[in-house]
């Protein structure tokens, strides 16, 4: 019985590892507003970029924040589980802080896209949506590729990547980082 719940919090917390912006529309990573193809495909007028802008700066610290409280929270978790005996109870809890911290920085994800589909057109947020397909692709490519170029395939010795006073895997850097 202990067994299985050990497995069962630790796949929770491997399903829990996926980023909370797979749970809705993708959109292309860092700031797309400025890439000379995205703003050439969506006729981006420099109104339209500066204030996408705005509302990424603007949303910007809070990410942060909401980040490392996933990332301290997937930490204690952890280390819960690691842990010679493991108190269930402990475990249930720290899943349900993880979960609701995830679920805190999915919904600051969300309403910045909201406020970003109020600067867009109906025409561009509709070639948006056209092609969410192509650009989960790019980002499902891009996650490969850095699992597969990390030391030890990928393999960090955790679920999150590197853990405090430990060096992250290295990974090739994106346009901008994605809040």
């Amino acid at each position: 019985m202990r067994t299985k719940l050990i497995l069962a919090t630790l796949g929770t917390a491997l399903l829990a590892g996926l980023p909370a912006g797979a749970q809705m529309l993708e959109m292309p990573a860092g700031k797309w507003w400025k890439r000379p193809v995205v703003v050439e495909t969506l006729k981006l007028s420099p109104e339209q970029q500066q204030r996408l802008d705005e509302v990424f700066f603007k949303n910007r610290r809070a990410f942060v924040d909401l980040k490392a409280d996933v990332d301290r929270r997937t930490i204690d978790l952890e280390d819960l589980l690691n842990a010679r005996d493991v108190d269930p109870k402990k475990v249930g809890a720290a899943s349900e802080a993880l979960e609701q911290a995830r679920a805190r920085l999915g919904k600051a994800r969300t309403m910045m896209v909201v406020e970003m589909r109020g600067i867009l057109t109906e025409e561009q947020w509709k070639q948006i949506v056209d092609r969410r397909d192509q650009w989960r692709s790019e980002r499902e490519r891009e996650m490969r590729k850095r699992y597969a170029d990390a030391p030890s395939g990928g393999r960090t010795g955790r679920l999150g990547g590197a853990r405090p006073g430990r060096p992250a895997p290295p990974s090739e850097p994106l346009d901008e980082p994605e809040p």
